[in-house]
């Protein structure tokens, strides 16, 4: 029996070369969906029964044909870089086993554990009182072996890219391990374009979850050979391999084939529907339905389970992709219904390796059986496929079989030793592209604090002040990413200096170019409207995620800390006197008065200071923008007083005050209002202006009066109104003007009346118009006159009716057209033509003359005159000359 087992496992170890472990069992698990996997077990043949005492350099010296130290400390060993091969396990006895070639596949040591040790016997072999050393010792281990990409999983990071796509994100993510993965990263197999996304967020979740699931959430799937590791949305371009199919259970000769094929399947979804609200107008909604995945007709001819996505729409920039998830989600349900299972004995088969099945010699079985599938369509069978996993179990004991005391007597068949090897393949047809299963988001915090930042990284020089996109977004540094950003930071600094310092300053990670704009949420967030506030740079910010998408994050609201206060008291800030007078002008009767009011006297406290101590006010306060207004003394204020029977309300505009009010503005006073304005003073009605005076109203204009209506302006008098124009009166309208009177209208003027209208003149009566013109009536048009009447178009005159044209004069009428007239006198210059599609009628009392397309028919009386085709023709009458 072999001494030597098929498989091998080689750890490297710093202080000497690779340890060496023959292995006796491994389970191998593969695939396009997630990283490699094997468990295995094996030994280390030792000529120390200690194998611990190895472990010191004592050792060396005691043996000093040895040059370097094996260390066997699981502490040592964990984490290490290990490569397991497999050889052909049936070189000695195989049939037309061409590939004899070594499969290895390298990682990392993620598990393992000591066993013990069997003693080998050496009776037989010599004298147990020789001083000659001799190889007696296995020590058993159990190992697992996995990707280096499981280095990847061993953290939680939290990172925000923004504008950028997902190849750059993994690209950059795996560029913080490169000098740890120690193989090639090949991306040549990416062919689609993946467009720049606003935000990608990557939140307590490993750099291998995140990775993954950016990959395997657009149809991107990766994995890895013993150098390479590929990232794929197509197939990498491989050898196609040719594989025997061969049922027969009683392959004594172990000849490399697949012996059976089969397929599971469950029910699933089939159906996807898609649904988002996007940011710009979010009264569409928008989805999309995928067609129905094709399933074979015994298996689901009539069900349809429908499964539905909803998202917001976050950004303003960049809309939600409707079209990728659900058409993944559908091709991945493509993938799971195409997918075929097979057991194989082939060792060198490796994912994406393209196979073609040879059903040659089982057909030809099948042809000796019965004579009539000879005739079958063997195009039908599916010959190409590819692997998109592959589970495999090697067993390789019997080595262990040299290990048996002989003294014991023991049959060897009654150990159950043995040497095996066999797979399960996944296969895919070839056409179908491998579409991973989707992986869902971690679920965002409920929320978490963030500070908002301007252009630069150094907030004290910005403070105060507003730093915005194009759609009012505040830039924020969120504080769940800020430490992962230094670390980082740090870890590339770390990486560069060791690769080239050179280069450093310019390469340096910059936390702050991965700060996002966000969205501020608002209690009241309408069309136009709302309570809306920009956080500025330096405020603390509370930070949330529609729909609890990491991916959605927007500023909910704000804190108050030591560096930005609550806002301070200061009341009043201007000291007001009144005219004294001012009343008594309300109190008379109206009368015409050459002069306004007083002057308004208006004199600023300069002497205030700000207190955080307002009496328990409540007060509202917004201070000016700016680096130099730290202490907010210059601001706007609203302050609710509630001192008893003093109650009032203070509202402190530091420079312009505006009101705009969505709806109704209405204003009760039980007593007087004043209002005293020291320049202009300025009304813009948008709609229309009511005033109800139970008394009287007087306005006192002391130079020019001018009132501007931007829209309409009504006028209600009960009894009569009259209008007393010195001189001149002149009317501006810039668009419409209505008049809408109850009874008649009378106007009266003494000479000329002009009327210059720009663009169109229309009247609507709703009975009759007369018009009386005592000279002529000219009506000039520089285009086309139209007259339209439901009825009757009359026109009369007591002369004559002259129509000229420069042109042409038609008349049309759907049904009939006549002119009646004493006489009909018709001239032209050139020709005259009468044209009708049936025939034309010409009668004169008794006579008539008919032309039809085929004759013409002249009539007196009973006698007729044909003419046609044939000729002339006459009846009733005689043809005669006289």
């Amino acid at each position: 029996m072999s001494l030597n087992s098929y498989m091998s496992l080689n750890i490297s170890n710093s202080t000497s070369n690779p340890l060496p472990f023959k292995i006796t069992k491994a389970l191998i698990k593969e695939s396009l969906e997630e990283l490699f996997s094997i468990e295995c077990e094996g030994f280390f043949e030792s000529l120390e029964q200690d194998l611990f005492s190895l472990n010191t350099l004592t050792n060396a010296s005691s043996h000093p044909s040895t040059p370097t130290t094996f260390n066997f400390h699981p502490n040592v060993l964990i984490d290490q870089e290990a490569i397991l091969s497999i050889h052909n396990p049936y070189e000695n006895n195989t049939l037309n086993f061409d590939n004899n070639e070594v499969k290895n596949y390298k990682g990392i040591i993620t598990y393992i554990k000591y066993l013990g040790i069997n003693h080998e016997s050496v009776l037989n072999i010599n004298d147990s009182t020789s001083n000659t050393k001799q190889i007696q010792y296995k020590h058993f281990f159990s190992f697992k072996l996995q990707s280096v990409l499981i280095r990847l999983s061993l953290n939680k990071a939290n990172r925000i890219y923004t504008h950028t796509n997902i190849i750059e994100v993994i690209k950059q993510t795996l560029g913080f391990y490169q000098d740890i993965l120690h193989k090639k990263i090949d991306y040549s197999n990416i062919h689609f374009n993946y467009e720049e996304q606003e935000l990608i967020s990557q939140y307590n979740e490993s750099d291998l979850d995140f990775i993954t699931r950016l990959s395997h959430n657009n149809g991107i799937f990766f994995y890895e050979d013993e150098n390479t590791i590929y990232f794929c949305d197509v197939y990498k371009n491989v050898k196609n391999k040719e594989i025997e199919y061969n049922p027969n259970i009683n392959n004594i000769l172990n000849q490399a084939c697949i012996s059976s094929i089969y397929k599971e399947q469950s029910l699933r979804t089939n159906s996807f529907t898609h649904s988002s609200i996007n940011a710009n107008t979010p009264l569409n909604l928008l989805s999309l339905h995928s067609s129905k995945v094709p399933y074979e007709q015994e298996l689901n001819n009539k069900a349809c389970y429908n499964e539905h996505f909803y998202e917001s729409e976050y950004s303003f920039t960049k809309s939600i992709d409707l079209k990728t998830k659900p058409s993944l989600k559908e091709k991945r349900a493509l993938v799971l219904n195409e997918s075929l299972l097979a057991k194989s004995n082939i060792y060198h088969l490796s994912l994406g390796d393209f196979i073609t099945l040879n059903y040659k010699e089982f057909n030809h079985q099948e042809e000796i059986k019965n004579q009539d599938e000879e005739k079958q369509d063997k195009a039908s069978l599916l010959k190409d496929f590819i692997i998109i996993a592959n589970t495999q179990i090697l067993i390789d004991d019997a080595i262990l079989a040299n290990s048996i005391n002989t003294n014991d007597h023991l049959n060897l068949k009654d150990l159950n030793l043995s040497k095996s090897y066999s797979n399960t393949l996944t296969l895919l047809k070839k056409n179908i592209i491998f579409t991973p299963s989707f992986k869902a988001k971690p679920k965002a915090p409920n929320s978490t604090q963030g500070i908002v930042i301007g252009e630069s990284k150094d907030i004290e020089s910005e403070r105060n002040t507003i730093y915005t996109d194009e759609h009012g977004r505040v830039k924020v540094r969120i504080n769940l990413y800020a430490n992962q950003e230094e670390l980082d930071n740090d870890t590339f600094i770390a990486n560069d200096i060791d690769t080239n310092s050179s280069n450093l300053s310019s390469n340096t990670y910059k936390s702050y170019h991965h700060t996002p704009f966000l969205r501020v949420a608002s209690s009241i967030a309408s069309n136009h409207s709302g309570f809306y506030h920009t956080p500025r740079i330096g405020d603390e910010v509370i930070i949330s995620f529609l729909d609890d998408d990491i991916d959605k994050p927007y500023v909910s609201g704000s804190l108050y800390n030591g560096a930005t206060t609550m806002p301070q008291y200061n009341y009043p800030r201007y000291k007001r006197e009144i005219a004294t007078n001012a009343l008594s002008y309300l109190s008379v009767v109206p009368a015409m008065i050459d002069k306004g009011l007083d002057t308004l006297k208006l004199q600023e406290n300069t002497d205030y200071e700000l207190s955080s101590i307002n009496n328990h006010y409540l007060t509202l306060a917004n201070s000016t923008v700016g680096v130099d207004n730290t202490d907010a003394r210059a601001r706007n204020e609203i302050t609710l007083k509630n001192d008893k029977d003093k109650e009032e309300i203070y509202i402190l505009a530091q420079k312009d005050y505006k009101e705009e009010i969505g709806n109704n503005y209405e204003q009760t006073i039980k007593n007087n209002k004043t209002s005293e304005v020291g320049a202009l003073y300025t009304e813009f009605i948008t709609l229309g202006h009511m005033q109800n005076i139970i008394g009287f109203k007087n306005v006192n204009v002391g130079a020019e009066y001018l009132e501007n209506t931007l829209l309409s302006k009504d006028t209600n008098v009960g009894l009569s109104n009259t209008l007393n124009v010195g001189i001149s009166n002149e009317v501006n309208i810039g668009q419409n003007h209505e008049e809408k009177i109850g009874n008649d209208k009378r106007v009266i003027i003494n000479n000329n009346l002009e009327q210059d209208i720009k663009n169109d003149f229309i009247q609507r009566i709703g009975h009759n118009k007369n018009e009386t013109i005592k000279g002529s009536y000219v009506l000039q048009t520089n285009q086309s006159i139209k007259f339209y009447s439901k009825q009757d178009l009359s026109i009369e005159t007591n002369e004559y009716f002259k129509a000229e044209a420069d042109d042409s004069i038609s008349f049309k009428a759907k049904k009939n057209c006549s002119f009646t007239a004493d006489n009909v006198n018709t001239m032209a210059n050139q020709e005259s033509v009468l044209t009708a599609q049936k025939q034309i009628v010409s009668r004169v009392g008794n006579t008539t003359i008919t032309q039809t397309k085929d004759k013409i028919i002249l009539q007196v009386g009973t006698t007729q005159v044909i003419i046609d085709s044939k000729g002339l023709r006459v009846k009733g009458g005689d043809l005669r000359a006289d």
